[in-house]
């Protein structure tokens, strides 16, 4: 008679998966609300794409920092694992950084290619 149920290494792949999801979703948010909120300052002054582009920039830029500090975390989580005193929520921080990340560094390669002057 065999089990069919999963082990734990392959409950964690499907569970982690959904946070990076949930972190691109949570990303494309951000990338909205920062593109809205500046073009709605650049109406005011007349301008409508650069303020935009530099708030949008400005939050990924944000963004773009927290990513190492997930990695440090989730390597401390790693070493941690050894001893049998890992935390799940660092898994979670880290995915959801990682969804951010992929989001906001597309963002910023469709910058570079379109050469679209933000400052």
């Amino acid at each position: 008679m065999t089990s069919e149920r999963p082990t734990a290494q392959e409950a964690v792949l499907p569970w982690f998966t959904s946070q990076v999801k949930l972190g691109i979703r949570y990303g494309l948010y951000f990338l909205a609300v920062g593109f809205g909120m500046g073009a709605i300052y650049g109406l005011f002054g007349g301008l409508f794409l650069q303020p935009a582009l530099f708030a949008t920039s400005l939050i990924g830029i944000f963004c773009l920092m927290n990513f190492p500090a997930s990695i440090v975390a989730i390597l401390v989580n790693l070493l941690l694992a050894l001893f049998k005193k890992s935390s799940r929520p660092v898994y979670r921080y880290f995915g959801l950084s990682l969804g951010f990340a992929l989001v906001y560094l597309l963002f910023f390669y469709v910058l570079h290619v379109s050469h679209v002057s933000v400052f």
